[in-house]
């Protein structure tokens, strides 16, 4: 599990749920969090959807003054706009699917205290609750 590449998917969700005109959260979910992403670094199935988001995400030329994503996104259509506003949502919940199901993986080949602690864990930590990753270390025994 890559704990930077699933808080750096998070952090674009984040963004692109504020308020604001759909283009400029969308062109600040990809600038300030995920250009730097490799395609390599996602699942197999999602390195696909990926590749065409980076690569619509660099197709137009910028002005001077301006960037490439920038002036990508906006001669974006509105539909395009909502596209791959959608398909950063679908990434950053098939990561946390995968994130789920490799600590569900370790559930069954642990044992159940020690599978338990790291699932409380992760949910604690999907609500911002600091104090639950407290009480699920504690109920752990670490």
């Amino acid at each position: 599990m890559n704990s930077a590449l699933a808080d750096q998917l998070e952090a674009a969700v984040v963004v692109l749920a504020a308020h604001g005109a759909l283009k400029d959260r969308l062109c600040a979910a990809y600038c300030d969090h995920l250009a730097d992403i490799d395609a390599q670094d996602l699942p197999l199935e999602a390195q696909q959807d990926f590749a065409e988001l980076s690569q619509a995400m660099h197709a137009a030329r910028a002005l001077p003054g301006d960037n490439v994503v920038r002036a990508s996104v906006r001669k974006f259509s509105n539909d395009e706009a909502q596209r791959y506003a959608a398909c950063i949502v679908r990434l950053y919940g098939l990561e946390m699917h995968n994130r789920v199901e490799a600590v569900r993986s370790t559930a069954r080949i642990g044992s159940p205290s020690r599978a338990a602690a790291p699932l409380a864990a992760l949910l604690a930590l999907e609500g911002g609750n600091h104090q639950g990753i407290a009480r699920a270390k504690h109920a752990s025994g670490s």
